[in-house]
C-alpha cells in the first residue's frame, strides 16, 4: 500500500482522482491499440471476401470454360471428320457420336451441365428444369446466336436462363474442319448452386477471420493467405488444365481441405480424370487413340526394356462396311479390339492406329511376341461374329518388329508396317516378320 490509514482525506480524494484519470486512459490506450486492430481487421476481412469472390468465379468461368474445350477436344482428337447431323444423329466423319454418356460423367462427377448445339438447337444436353423436364430441341438465345454461330466468338455470361432456370456459363462454336461453325458446345452451372457454394465459403473465411481477429492480426493475415493461396492453386490448376495439359496434379494442400474449397479441388481432378480417360481412349474401341499411344510409348521407352511392334489389319473390312452395313464394321471392330486387349494383356497394350488398323505393342523379345501374335491370328480364324443372324468371318495380317538400340521407334513402327503391307501383298491371313 502506498499510503497509509493516516491519510487525509485530501489525499483520498487526489487518489480518487487519479484513479478515474487512469481508468479513463486505460480505455484510450485499447481503443488506441484495438481500433487500429479492428479496423485492419475489417479491411482484410472486406477485401478477402472481394478477393473470395473474384477467384471463386474465376473458377467457376475456368472450369466451364475448361470443360467446353476439353469436351470439344475429346471429339476432335478421338475421331476424325467433319460433324453432320442427320436422323437425329449427330455424326464425326462415319462415327455417330449421339451419346450422352459424356455428358453424364461430367455432370455427375463435377455438377457441371453441358449441351451439344446443332446450329442454335440443343441436340445433346443435361439441363432440366426444376420439374426434371430435358431441354433437348429448345434453341439458345438471340444474343448467343450473334456472337457464337454468326461472330464465331467464345461467349461467357454469368446471367443466363435457360429452361427456366439461371446459370453461369460458356459458349464455344463447334467447328468442321473448313472452318465453318455448325453448331456450339456448351458448359455451365446453375446459379444458385454457384452463389450458395462462393457464399458457404465467404461464411467459413469470416467466421475464421473474426476470431483471427481476437486472437491478433498476425493469425488473421496468416489464414487469409493461406485461403488466398489455396484459391491461386486451383485457378492455377485449372488454367493449366484449360490449355489442354491434363499430366498436371492438384495439389494435396487443396484436396485435404474440408471446405468447399477442398470440394472445389476434388471436383476439377475428378473432371481432369474423366477427361483424360476420353481424351486418350478411342472413342468406339476403349483402346488407345494414336495420340496417347504415342504418349505412353515415350515413356515404355525410356524403360529400357525388350518391345516389339506389331502393325495389324482387318482384312478386306471395306466389304465387310458395304455388305452388312457401318454399324456392323463397327461391331467388328469393337470384338476385334477386346481380342487384340487379350492377347497383350499383362504384357502390353493395344491402340486403335486408324479405321481398321491396330498398333500391338509387347513388352517382350520378338519370339515370345510372335507366338502370341500367330495364336492371335489362329483365335481370329475361328471367330465366328453374329450380328443381325449373319455370321461373319474375319482374318489380319500382321507385320512385326523389334525395337532396336538407338533406332527411333518410330522407325520400328515403320518397319513393321512395311511387313503388314508385305503380308497384304502375299495373300493377308499371316505374320510376316
Amino acid at each position: 500500500m502506498w499510503y497509509s490509514i493516516e491519510e487525509s482525506k485530501f489525499e483520498c480524494d487526489l487518489r480518487g482522482d487519479f484513479l478515474k484519470k487512469r481508468t479513463s486512459i486505460s480505455r484510450k490506450m485499447q481503443t488506441i491499440v484495438l481500433l487500429p486492430i479492428l479496423l485492419l481487421g475489417l479491411g482484410i476481412l472486406f477485401f478477402g471476401i472481394v478477393l473470395i469472390y473474384g477467384f471463386a468465379s474465376n473458377i467457376v468461368r475456368n472450369e466451364v470454360e475448361t470443360t467446353t474445350y476439353l469436351l470439344k477436344g475429346c471429339f476432335d482428337l478421338s475421331v476424325r471428320g467433319d460433324y453432320s447431323y442427320e436422323d437425329g444423329m449427330l455424326k464425326k466423319g462415319d462415327i455417330n457420336i449421339t451419346d450422352s454418356t459424356m455428358l453424364y460423367q461430367v455432370k455427375n462427377n463435377a455438377n457441371i451441365d453441358t449441351t451439344i448445339f446443332w446450329g442454335d438447337t440443343r441436340i445433346l444436353t443435361t439441363v432440366e428444369n426444376e420439374y426434371g423436364v430435358s431441354a433437348i430441341k429448345t434453341k439458345a438465345n438471340s444474343e448467343v446466336k450473334q456472337r457464337v454461330l454468326e461472330n464465331g466468338e467464345n461467349y461467357f455470361s454469368n446471367r443466363l436462363n435457360i429452361n427456366g432456370s439461371s446459370y453461369i456459363g460458356y459458349y464455344t462454336p463447334l467447328k468442321n474442319d473448313d472452318d465453318s461453325i455448325v453448331g456450339m458446345v456448351f458448359a455451365g452451372k446453375p446459379a444458385s448452386m454457384v452463389y450458395q457454394q462462393i457464399g458457404n465459403i465467404m461464411v467459413v473465411f469470416l467466421a475464421f477471420s473474426i476470431v483471427a481477429i481476437v486472437v491478433a492480426l498476425v493469425v488473421s493475415k496468416r489464414f487469409s493467405q493461406k485461403m488466398i493461396g489455396d484459391i491461386g492453386l486451383i485457378k492455377q490448376y485449372l488454367h493449366v488444365l484449360s490449355d489442354g495439359d491434363l499430366s498436371i496434379t492438384i495439389d494435396e494442400r487443396v484436396v485435404n481441405r474440408t471446405d468447399e474449397l477442398g470440394e472445389i479441388g476434388v471436383y476439377a481432378d475428378k473432371v481432369s480424370s474423366a477427361l483424360k480417360n476420353l481424351i486418350e481412349l478411342d472413342a468406339l474401341t476403349s483402346l488407345y487413340n494414336r495420340r496417347s499411344c504415342h504418349n505412353h510409348l515415350r515413356a515404355l521407352i525410356k524403360q529400357d526394356c525388350d518391345v516389339t511392334f506389331v502393325m495389324c489389319d482387318i482384312d478386306w473390312f471395306k466389304s465387310i462396311n458395304d455388305q452388312y452395313g457401318h454399324e456392323c464394321g463397327d461391331y467388328i471392330l469393337v470384338g476385334v479390339s477386346e481380342m487384340l486387349q487379350e492377347s497383350v494383356k499383362d504384357c502390353g497394350f493395344a491402340s486403335r492406329w486408324g479405321g481398321e488398323e491396330f498398333l500391338l505393342v509387347y513388352r517382350l523379345g520378338i519370339q515370345e511376341a510372335k507366338e502370341k501374335t500367330e495364336k492371335l491370328l489362329l483365335d481370329l480364324r475361328e471367330k465366328v461374329f453374329t450380328y443381325q443372324e449373319q455370321t461373319i468371318h474375319i482374318t489380319m495380317t500382321f507385320g512385326i518388329k523389334e525395337m532396336e538400340k538407338d533406332v527411333p521407334y518410330e522407325e520400328v513402327i515403320k518397319a513393321a508396317d512395311d511387313n503388314l503391307y508385305k503380308g497384304k501383298k502375299a495373300g493377308r491371313n499371316q505374320v510376316v516378320c
